[in-house]
């Protein structure tokens, strides 16, 4: 405990993030129009389900199912990270499937 106190309190936060999802979509102009649009509602669908279970969860802490100790508490506000992150990539998803290079336009103009 000692230890993780330490990381907490006195070092430097890595601020990074990583994500494949993010990575690939600076390669989505290889694709045709359908391949994208296919992987995007993929995508979706995967990130809006994974939202649904981090809800799900959440709502089951809210009502006490887990108790209300120090941990499960902090646990709750990196569940609602999680849910956060997955319901703006859903969002981003479905909003990447109205642009170039997932419209046909972009095929036209070349």
């Amino acid at each position: 405990m000692a230890e993780v106190r330490r990381w907490l309190t006195t070092s430097e936060v890595d601020h990074a993030l990583r994500s494949e999802p993010l990575l690939r979509s600076a390669f989505f102009f290889l694709m045709t129009p359908g391949e994208l649009a296919g992987h995007l509602g993929r995508e979706a669908a995967f990130f809006r389900a994974r939202a649904a279970r981090c809800r799900a969860l959440a709502d089951a802490k809210d009502r006490g199912e887990f108790g209300y100790s120090p941990l499960t508490q902090s646990l709750r506000v990196a569940l609602e990270a999680s849910l956060r992150v997955d319901e703006a990539l859903a969002g981003w998803a479905e909003w990447a499937k109205t642009v170039p290079p997932a419209t046909a336009e972009h095929v036209k103009a070349e």
